[in-house]
């Protein structure tokens, strides 16, 4: 019985926390915290959530953007994550979320503003995709923006060592310039945290742009 239950539990944190590696996680463990943030040319932005219970996840977040020719816009708002639907597949996971955020609006734009997603995601230890839609909205304000990931992983990695996957993503917003911003990156993941280094349209020369992801379990 005890062989079992050691089994048992070895697979559901092989299942939630190995698997995942937090590549694609929206939230971290039961009774977590998780810090997000993005930091990039086009936009800005960064969450703090917690989970008081596996799959919900409530917390705040801020973004900033602008669109052509337009002063930047800051939304600050209560965000809520949760998970729709997860399936532990052999030596892989594949999760849909829904994410989201009611709040302010400031800036170019002023008043309620709101930003639902959905998000669908697929890993192993060695290869990744995800894709994602997002409403990002107020009052005469419409960033809304969809965005697809794939990567690979070198190499396998221990639970205690870092990971470095390489990840190309595809992502256009409405309103904003460039429209379609392609980011080759190099992710480094570990069991509490990744940091993503990439560079959007590097063929643009001089206006290329780095952008820094990076997210924390604690």
């Amino acid at each position: 019985m005890f062989k079992q239950r050691y089994v048992a539990y070895g697979a559901f944190l092989l299942s939630q926390i190995i698997l995942p590696a937090h590549a694609a996680a929206l939230m971290g463990f039961e009774d977590s915290a998780m810090l997000m943030t993005e930091i990039g040319r086009y936009n800005q932005e960064w969450m703090l959530n917690y989970s008081p219970t596996f799959g919900h996840a409530i917390g705040v977040e801020q973004m900033r953007m602008s669109g052509k020719g337009e002063q930047s816009t800051t939304i600050s708002g209560i965000n809520y994550t949760g998970i729709i639907k997860r399936w532990n597949l052999p030596s892989a996971q594949a999760n849909v979320w829904f994410n989201g955020s009611v709040g302010e609006a400031r800036g170019q734009y002023n008043g309620f503003a709101y930003t639902p997603s959905l998000q669908f995601d697929v890993e192993s230890t060695r290869l990744y995709f995800l894709a994602k839609a997002r409403m990002i909205r107020a009052p005469n304000m419409n960033f809304d923006t969809a965005a697809v990931q794939a990567g690979f992983s070198f190499y396998e990695a221990g639970f205690d060592q870092t990971q470095p996957w390489f990840v190309l993503e595809a992502k256009t917003m409405r309103n904003n310039d460039p429209s379609l911003q392609l980011t080759p990156a190099l992710r480094l993941i570990n069991k509490n945290y990744f940091l993503e280094f990439g560079v959007t349209n590097p063929w643009q020369g001089e206006g290329f742009a780095p952008r820094l992801n990076a997210m924390f379990v604690f």
